[in-house]
């Protein structure tokens, strides 16, 4: 993997992330989305359950894809899975806005393009910070400080079909 400046190791939160709550209040139908959906790739999904756990109770497995967060062994796992079988939906929760590089950014969405199934959804959610779009270090690494919608063009690279949902929320088609 490309190397990070500034890591994001520290940016993993103890919590289930708002994305689950973003998803729920935006599918039209959430209860049938989730009863059609076997399988969710979480990437950079940190080194808690708490989504794992949240997603098992609607009898969805999450993947956990974390390079700083989970062992060597845990990702190798998780790409022969994804390699394999394409997961149903992709989620990428606060992780573009820890990363200072652009290429970096680039690779994780080029990664979710190809471990999602097409036609499948990639949430992606941001932490906006102060939205001045001036990027700094922090306690806990990098913030980019973005809005949200500054996010649309370089998702749109990898994925035409992206649109902001909500404040923090953007929806893309595999």
């Amino acid at each position: 993997m490309m190397k990070q400046a500034i890591t994001s190791a520290a940016t993993s939160l103890n919590q289930v992330p708002a994305v689950l709550r973003l998803i729920d209040k935006t599918m039209p139908n959430p209860m049938a989305f989730w009863a059609y959906t076997d399988t969710v790739l979480d990437y950079g999904g940190g080194k808690y359950d708490k989504l794992t756990k949240a997603l098992a109770k609607l009898k969805v497995r999450n993947l956990v894809y974390d390079p700083f967060n989970r062992s060597k062994e845990h990702n190798a796992l998780v790409r022969q899975l994804v390699t394999t079988r394409p997961v149903h939906h992709g989620i990428c929760s606060n992780v573009l806005n820890v990363i200072r590089e652009p290429a970096v950014r680039l690779k994780i969405l080029k990664d979710l393009s190809r471990w999602v199934e097409p036609g499948g959804c990639v949430f992606i959610t941001v932490y906006e910070g102060d939205k001045t779009s001036k990027g700094k270090r922090t306690s806990k690494g990098w913030q980019a400080n973005r809005p949200t919608k500054n996010y649309l063009r370089e998702i749109r690279k990898v994925f035409p079909v992206a649109v902001v949902m909500s404040s923090s929320l953007i929806l893309a088609r595999a």
